[in-house]
């Protein structure tokens, strides 16, 4: 947990127009992130468990207690990606393993949504380990507490990708998904949850066995399976269902894969 790293900082475009702030405001929303740092980008606390921990996300605005105004875009970037803050060290449960091979545009246009939204003045949330969150860290069982520790660091990332009807791109939007589905998309218990939470469900192409193209996105844009039954929290459906036509059915294709 006090470890450091020495990440290789990568140049990020610069975007001012509205289409583009536009983009990163949905990336931001569909992403997920306002789970830990709210809708307004101020933090959050989503976990307080007295054996897990407490968890924050940290205020990603300029006001007082936020970050923002004392990161570059680099900077921010390698928080985003590589879960390593100022100084090299670790961020706390940020998962980056979801957003690892996130490309330089939509890291610049997320980043750009960030710097042009209000600032917020409120300091940072508790941030602290639970005995049982060390222990299952220790053993493998939560790797987004330290995902530095599992990110490769010198992997290359992409300028760009070209929203499509493929399994390139599905991977790519699939990456989302990994912080509660696993690394593998077949489900189980989410990592670092409290034992009230439920596990998430197997996603590769025998758990979705039950629904078609059409089903699958209905149910992400509406909560509601095709038996009727709601999607509970965790599931981020209102998040997730931000996602283009494009994003879901490529999504679509490349769980069927696995």
């Amino acid at each position: 947990m006090n470890k450091t790293y020495e990440i290789k900082s990568v140049s990020i475009p610069k975007f001012y127009k509205p289409i583009d702030i536009a983009e990163g405001k949905r990336l931001y929303q569909s992403r997920g992130c306002g789970d830990c740092h709210d809708v307004d980008g101020s933090g959050r606390t989503f976990i307080d468990d007295p054996a897990i921990g407490t968890f924050s996300g940290a205020n990603l605005t300029s006001g007082k207690g936020g970050v923002l105004s004392d990161r570059s875009d680099e900077e921010l970037a390698i928080a985003i990606r590589h879960g390593v803050g100022k100084k090299g060290k670790a961020l706390l449960f940020m998962p980056s393993t979801d957003f690892q091979g996130m490309t330089n545009e939509d890291v610049g246009k997320l980043i750009a949504f960030l710097r042009s939204s209000p600032a917020v003045d409120k300091p940072q949330g508790n941030l602290k380990a639970g005995p049982l969150g060390r222990f299952l860290f220790l053993i493998g069982e939560i790797p987004v507490f330290v995902s530095a520790e599992v990110i490769d660091h010198e992997a290359n990332h992409l300028t760009n990708i070209t929203p499509s009807l493929s399994l390139e791109y599905g991977k790519y939007v699939a990456s989302t998904c990994t912080g509660c589905h696993g690394f593998s998309l077949k489900g189980g218990p989410i990592q670092g949850a409290p034992p009230e939470w439920p596990p998430a469900q197997d996603i590769s192409k025998n758990g979705l066995a039950n629904y078609s193209e059409l089903t699958f996105i209905q149910t992400i844009r509406t909560g509601k399976r095709p038996d009727g039954s709601e999607m509970k929290f965790p599931m981020p459906w209102q998040s997730l269902g931000q996602l283009t036509d494009t994003e879901l059915k490529a999504l679509w294709i490349y769980l069927q894969t696995i």
